[in-house]
Formats: C-alpha cells, sequence, structure tokens
C-alpha cells in the first residue's frame, strides 16, 4: 500500500512522493506539490485553483452532512 499524507491545504490524502513539507506560521505542514503549484502562479490561476477547491471542498461537505442525516434519521427509525 502507498503511503499518503494529509495536504492542509487542499485537504485531500496524496502519496508522500506529491508532497512537501511547507513552513507556516504554525510549523511546517504537508502540502501537495499541485497547491505549492498552484500558489506560484499569477493572480487569476490562483484565483482559479482556489474557486475550484472551494468547490471540491463544499461538495465533500455537503455529502458528510448528508449522510450525517441519514445516519441519525436511521438511528432514529430503529431507536
Amino acid at each position: 500500500m502507498t503511503e499518503t499524507l494529509f495536504c492542509y491545504c487542499c485537504r485531500v490524502h496524496h502519496p508522500k512522493d506529491q508532497m512537501r513539507r511547507f513552513p507556516t506560521r504554525q510549523g511546517e505542514r504537508w502540502r501537495c506539490l499541485r497547491s505549492i503549484e498552484a500558489a506560484a502562479g499569477q493572480r487569476l490561476e490562483r484565483d482559479a485553483f482556489g474557486r475550484h477547491q472551494t468547490a471540491i471542498n463544499r461538495a465533500a461537505s455537503k455529502r458528510a452532512a448528508e449522510k450525517a442525516l441519514h445516519l441519525s434519521r436511521a438511528l432514529l427509525r430503529t431507536g
């Protein structure tokens, strides 16, 4: 199994070879090459990357909320 690390920027697990230690105010964190390269680009490219990542994060959050709602409804029916 390939070892993966969590990217604090895009909040996704990536293979370790696609990750780098990145300095932050709170110390070093793991960040994927894709997010590092996107941050180094022009403003329009960074904004596009940010909008795309925001859409991904919102969709994941919505799925998690829907799953929690379904689980809580299932528990209410069985309890």
